[in-house]
């Protein structure tokens, strides 16, 4: 039975993309340009044949992400901020976390004044932490365990740093420290 009314796609209509918009975000932070990409899947998936939205509904989008930000809902700069903070924490360099910011719709200007902003600090080097806080969290140099010492083992875990994204001089150093010294250079 094609006409099955189950089966058939509902309606998109503005009220459902603002409230969509909220839903969205009462889950997840977001910058403007990723919530017009989820509001454009949600029209697409609800459009006979997955077609992409009309100028209509890309109208509707459009005004509910701006109601979203002239409310603050949505705020790419604070939203830089925390993600720029946790992928530090998770042990990200910072060209990886230039990259993710960007793709995730956060301007190119706005990236480059939250990096300049955070290397201000000349005693802070932010690969070294990034990769101290990478080398604990996968247990590797002084946090691996004592019966995984072999050679093997070594240049496994530097071949994972240098895959990550830092430097061979950062994998280097983080991998002859002592635990204190790392500890000390963790964000």
């Amino acid at each position: 039975m094609p006409d099955d009314p189950k089966k058939r796609p509902k309606k998109v209509t503005e009220g459902y993309l603002e409230r969509a918009a909220l839903h969205y975000l009462g889950r997840f932070s977001s910058t403007e340009a990723n919530l017009i990409q989820v509001l454009e899947r949600k029209v697409r998936r609800r459009n006979e044949e997955n077609t992409a939205p009309t100028a209509e509904q890309m109208g509707w989008i459009a005004n509910a992400a701006a109601k979203c930000v002239r409310l603050g809902y949505v705020d790419d700069a604070h939203y830089a901020k925390q993600r720029f903070a946790s992928l530090l924490r998770k042990g990200k360099p910072l060209r990886t976390i230039s990259q993710d910011l960007r793709y995730k719709g956060v301007a190119d200007n706005l990236v480059t004044e939250l990096i300049a902003e955070e290397q201000a600090d000349p005693e802070v080097d932010l690969d070294l932490s990034a990769a101290a806080a990478y080398a604990r969290r996968r247990r590797f140099g002084p946090f691996r365990r004592a019966d995984r010492m072999t050679e093997e083992k070594i240049e496994k875990e530097k071949a994972a740093m240098l895959r990550t994204g830092f430097s061979f001089q950062v994998v280097k150093r983080i991998l002859g420290s002592s635990e204190d010294e790392l500890l000390q250079l963790l964000p």
